[in-house]
């Protein structure tokens, strides 16, 4: 369950995903065209048809940067308030919409959330086994103590969370089939600019590490 910040922002999120679905199936349909034609295209044809993908890509992006402009001179915010259930425990935590750009001010509501996570985490630590990931190593999760998490998480400046309870079935030898539940608690510690943590090229002025506490142990 999700809610705005600032509930003007439900349009225009609304706005920018209609953009890219729109500017999605047109590059789709573009390319199905391209497929169909037997025998390949000319190459005057072919520069012609990248040509019209090009002005597509261009025009979606241009309307998306009109938006978002109009979102940041009228100060709506970009931030979205999810709520995290597991366990009978709820917590309610900010994060930047996908949809949304950053304006004055937000970068503030996902820095003083930090405690409520902490909070979050700390109890389910004493349930749960703690590993981080670490995409420089073989083994990519590596165990870690709540000491190491905190000295991390001091250093950070959000923290965003999210929860995994679910149920897969495994074959045992006998050839029958066991239900296996599988529980996880995923946080990452953010910091830099919110709009570019997800991008490789913006590390490390902007990035987060991400930990995990389960009862199973992490895949390699």
């Amino acid at each position: 369950m999700t809610r705005f910040h600032d509930e003007r922002a439900a349009v225009i999120a609304a706005q920018i995903d209609q953009i890219n679905t729109t500017g999605w199936e047109s590059a789709c349909d573009l390319a199905l065209q391209q497929h169909l034609v037997k025998g390949g295209l000319p190459p005057v044809e072919a520069v012609l048809r990248f040509d019209m993908f090009r002005k597509r890509a261009q025009d979606t992006a241009d309307k998306r940067q009109a938006i978002w402009a109009e979102q940041v001179s009228q100060g709506i915010s970009g931030i979205e308030w999810y709520t995290v259930e597991y366990g009978g425990m709820t917590v309610e935590l900010p994060r930047l919409c996908e949809e949304l750009m950053l304006v004055p001010g937000d970068k503030e509501i996902l820095m003083n959330s930090k405690s409520v996570a902490l909070d979050f985490l700390a109890h389910w630590n004493l349930a749960f086994k703690l590993w981080r990931y670490d995409r420089e190593t073989d083994e990519r999760w590596l165990s870690f103590g709540w000491s190491q998490f905190y000295a991390e998480y001091i250093s950070r400046e959000w923290v965003e969370v999210w929860a995994e309870d679910e149920v897969y079935q495994i074959l045992l030898p006998d050839g029958t089939f066991q239900d296996k539940p599988t529980f996880a608690i995923n946080a990452c510690c953010c910091w830099g600019n919110p709009e570019a943590i997800h991008r490789t090229s913006a590390y490390s002025d902007s990035g987060s590490s991400w930990f995990q506490w389960n009862n199973f142990t992490p895949w390699r």
